[in-house]
């Protein structure tokens, strides 16, 4: 049977010598002895005796065992008969300590038993190591984070409400694991009863019982050309099986610009000065063409329209990075036929 715990209360004069050993190294805070009671009385912290007392015991065995908790057995072994209502605890100089009473039995001894009481007394403070008890070779503390101990053992329920003050066993644990696996087995039911399926583009799916490939299918040149089907995806291997040339790249720098298709073709466009009489001359283009320049034409700018200067511009000889031309004239040249020429170049 366990015992409902009991609240003891510490008197003035006890809670006095405690605080003033804090600062006071030669104050003595030894649990000398335990004075038993049967009379029923108040239970205040004025008492500096305790009513009614008829015995005292010696036997005391005490320690602290972490997290502010002192742990304390009395012991009876004598041949005698008694019922105790309240107790008090008496330091080594007759101060009444601590008391604790009720107005009915706590407990009652038939002269052929022992008297085991254990009492457990928390502080509010971390100092208590400053208590000292007489004989420790009975001790049967609870267990703390500190010490080793006496522990009460956790039922399922407790333990999975996450219950700091008690022991789990494996039992227990093994029960709790074998919940979480059957939970985690319902949601996985729940879970695999689902469906996914394609739409659009996406082909396949089903249930999760098995691995499920979802796919798109890819068109064909033939598909691109045709232009009918809705199910299949255009790829850059389609579009190029269809035939289909698409810019690809693009630089621009003033009035050059340059551009790069899918099927390899180069073109650049630019505007260039003429050389002030008939002459060969260089046209360095922006950016080199990859490989080769396959060819370039050339529109003079005439924005004055005069039937004056020169009028074509001719290939001599091709090069990736620049082109040699001649320019010549059909007539006498003037100053406001040089409005340089437009070109166009291709190559890959």
């Amino acid at each position: 049977m366990t015992m409902p715990a009991l609240s003891l209360v510490m008197t003035t004069a006890g809670l006095g010598r405690f605080t003033a050993a804090q600062i006071e190294d030669d104050i003595d805070l030894t649990i000398a002895y335990v004075g038993l009671t049967n009379a029923d009385f108040i239970v205040a912290p004025t008492l500096t005796a305790l009513p009614g007392q008829f015995r005292r015991l010696s036997t005391i065995s005490g320690q602290s065992v972490g997290d502010n908790i002192v742990h304390m057995i009395i012991r009876d072994e004598d041949p005698e008969t008694y019922a105790v209502r309240g107790f008090g605890l008496f330091l080594a100089d007759g101060t009444l300590f601590a008391v604790y009473g009720q107005s009915t039995k706590i407990f009652e001894k038939s002269a052929s038993s022992t008297m085991l009481l254990a009492i457990d007394i928390a502080f509010p403070t971390s100092d208590i190591e400053r208590l000292v008890f007489g004989d420790t070779n009975f001790l049967n503390p609870p267990a703390t984070t500190a010490m080793r101990g006496v522990v009460e053992l956790a039922t399922l329920a407790e333990a999975t409400t996450g219950d700091t003050q008690r022991v789990t066993t494996g039992a227990v644990v093994k029960a709790m694991i074998d919940y979480a696996i059957a939970a985690v087995g319902e949601a996985l039911d729940g879970l695999m009863s689902r469906t996914i399926y394609g739409s659009g583009l996406v082909k396949g799916g089903g249930n999760f019982y098995a691995n499920r490939t979802l796919t798109v299918d890819a068109a064909s040149g033939a598909d691109v050309r045709d232009g009918i089907a809705l199910d299949l995806a255009v790829t850059p291997a389609s579009l190029k099986a269809a035939g289909i040339v698409y810019l690809v790249e693009s630089r621009t720098d003033g009035a050059s610009r340059w551009r790069r298709y899918s099927d390899g073709l180069v073109e650049m466009t630019g505007v260039s000065a003429l050389p002030a009489s008939e002459a060969s001359f260089t046209l360095n283009f922006p950016w080199p063409f990859p490989v080769e320049c396959e060819g370039i034409f050339a529109t003079i700018i005439n924005t004055v329209q005069t039937n004056d200067g020169q009028s074509t511009v001719q290939e001599v000889a091709l090069a990736p990075d620049h082109a040699l031309l001649f320019a010549q004239n059909h007539k006498t040249p003037t100053a406001d036929a040089a409005g340089g020429f437009r070109w166009l170049a291709r190559g890959r």
